[in-house]
């Protein structure tokens, strides 16, 4: 399962997004990151996506759609908190919040390329047949 590079990415993008859900429940931080999206169980969704999306590693043009339906989610809570620093709100918490969520979209999109990659070389394989 984590024979390329597409799937270690997509781990380390679990893995962020997992420490985010752990932060949000921390007493300490869960005032901070109180809006619509950790109400409405948004950091459990992300998570859960990106894990599926990396067992689904045989069938790679459902993984493509998947992370582009994850990065979709991704970005609700970037302009949640980005709007919350502008209304002047000034807690840490969400600024490393946000860089968290653009590096993970960063760790998607390379997963993304890396899949569409490896299905060039699929096609290009099969036309060769």
């Amino acid at each position: 399962m984590i024979q390329r590079i597409q799937s270690l990415y997509l781990l380390l993008a679990v893995l962020l997004s997992s420490g985010l859900l752990y932060v949000s429940h921390l007493t300490e931080y869960a005032t901070s990151l109180e809006s619509f999206f950790s109400v409405n169980y948004g950091f459990y969704l992300i998570p859960f996506l990106t894990l599926i999306t990396l067992l689904f590693f045989k069938k790679r043009k459902i993984q493509g759609v998947l992370i582009l339906l994850i990065i979709l989610f991704t970005f609700f809570p970037i302009v949640l908190y980005v709007q919350d620093i502008y209304n002047g709100v000034q807690a840490s918490v969400l600024y490393a919040t946000v860089s968290v969520y653009l590096l993970n979209i960063i760790f998607l999109l390379l997963a993304r390329k890396g899949i569409i990659k490896d299905e060039k070389l699929v096609r290009s394989i099969d036309r060769i047949r």
